[in-house]
């Protein structure tokens, strides 16, 4: 793969699969979501940069099939392509689900911080369990969602959801969250430092316990 040939929703999305290989596109979408969104609750800032188009059962990553597709032609997922390309209602029922599956590369292209690795399989450990009527209700209880649903723009399908007036990056921002971006800014920029060096820092910043997934309805 030519550098540069990979996004960080790429490499988001490929640590979601490696750490549960076999999930179906409803999960796939949904879960990167609440990476994406609780990222922005715990660290400040963004981390994939997806905006997620808003459809009836929650929000989907923009050309999600072709994000899928690139990943499979460079053998870091293997999916079934006749049935990814099948036109489906956006279900995950076994009968229609189309598996995601982790390849003996896969791990090669993770998000390259590690804590940043351990946020997402918090938030994949977490979440990623629930039924779709469970991880539906968590996802349209989030502010992203609950003020596209208020804005006198909605569409029930399309228009973005982490956008513009859905959310506003300094409702995020606060010393814990501020010292949380510093801490992995620095681990980004110094990646060789080693665990314990990193749990160091963190706790220099703000308490590691608190560095978690965390969504409250």
């Amino acid at each position: 793969m030519r550098p540069g040939e990979l996004t960080n929703l790429d490499r988001v999305t490929a640590t979601i699969v490696n750490r549960k290989s076999g999930i179906g596109l409803y999960h796939y979408n949904k879960l990167t979501y609440l990476v994406e969104f609780l990222f922005i609750k715990n660290f400040g800032k963004r981390l994939s940069g997806e905006k997620f188009i808003k459809y009836p059962h929650g929000p989907v990553i923009a050309n999600y099939h072709k994000q899928i597709e690139k990943l499979c032609g460079h053998s870091i997922f293997s999916v079934d392509l006749k049935e990814l390309r099948k036109k489906r209602s956006f279900e995950d029922s076994e009968k229609a689900k189309v598996s995601i599956q982790k390849t003996g590369t896969t791990e090669e292209y993770l998000y390259p911080t590690s804590i940043v690795q351990d946020f997402i399989y918090g938030v994949v450990d977490k979440y990623g369990e629930y039924s779709t009527d469970e991880l539906e209700r968590i996802v349209y209880s989030t502010a992203p969602v609950i003020n596209y649903k208020n804005s006198l723009f909605k569409k029930v399908t399309g228009g973005y959801v982490l956008v513009g007036d859905c959310i506003t990056m300094k409702d995020y921002k606060n010393p814990i969250t501020e010292g949380r971006k510093r801490a992995l800014e620095h681990l980004e920029k110094y990646p060789t430092v080693n665990w314990k060096q990193q749990k160091e820092l963190i706790r220099e910043f703000a308490p590691l316990e608190n560095l978690r997934p965390q969504h409250d309805p």
